[in-house]
């Protein structure tokens, strides 16, 4: 026969899905806030500190460069208490080098450092210790956040003790 028209494009590919989905026996609940970008302008710092809840860094754009302690370091890191609702930070500023000789347990902490790129994804277990600069120019991180699964329950317990001796560490400084 006569003309037929050409077949249908073949189907795209389903979209990955979400780290929720594709993690979930991995984490507990997903946190209300996900995901959140960070959009940085180059070389920006976010102080050392730790969140009480599992994440998930995920660079779209540049790099981020982290320093990481484990929770065992906690008491070289001079926790401050609660800066605001969702983090612990340290009184220690590790881009000021003057910090080493006012915070002198710091030298006893054993810092780990990360370069994640562009395309990696990064796993924080709650109560890790991290500082975070940009790569040069701009760079997007997106996080997700998740609850501790219930099989992590004695991190959550190690945790909250942790948040508990920095607010009345905190609240007896100052």
């Amino acid at each position: 026969g006569g003309w037929r028209p050409p077949p249908p494009p073949p189907a795209s590919p389903p979209p990955p899905p979400p780290p929720a989905a594709a993690l979930g026996g991995c984490f507990g609940d997903p946190q209300a806030v996900n995901p959140v970008c960070y959009l940085g302008a180059g070389r920006q710092a976010t102080p050392m500190h730790f969140d009480p809840s599992e994440n998930l860094l995920c660079v779209v754009q540049g790099a981020k460069e982290l320093t990481l302690f484990h929770p065992a370091d906690t008491p070289n890191l001079y926790p401050a208490g609660e800066r605001n609702s969702a983090a612990v930070y340290s009184l220690a500023n590790l881009c000021d080098p003057a910090d080493a000789d006012r915070f002198p347990a710091l030298a006893e902490a054993r810092p780990l450092r990360a370069l994640v790129r562009e395309g990696d994804v990064l796993y924080l277990p709650c109560g890790w210790w991290h500082a975070v600069r940009g790569s040069e120019g701009r760079n997007l991180s997106v996080n997700y956040w998740f609850a501790l699964h219930e099989s992590k329950a004695d991190a959550r317990v190690e945790v909250d003790g942790i948040v508990a001796r920095a607010a009345r560490e905190s609240a007896a400084l100052g």
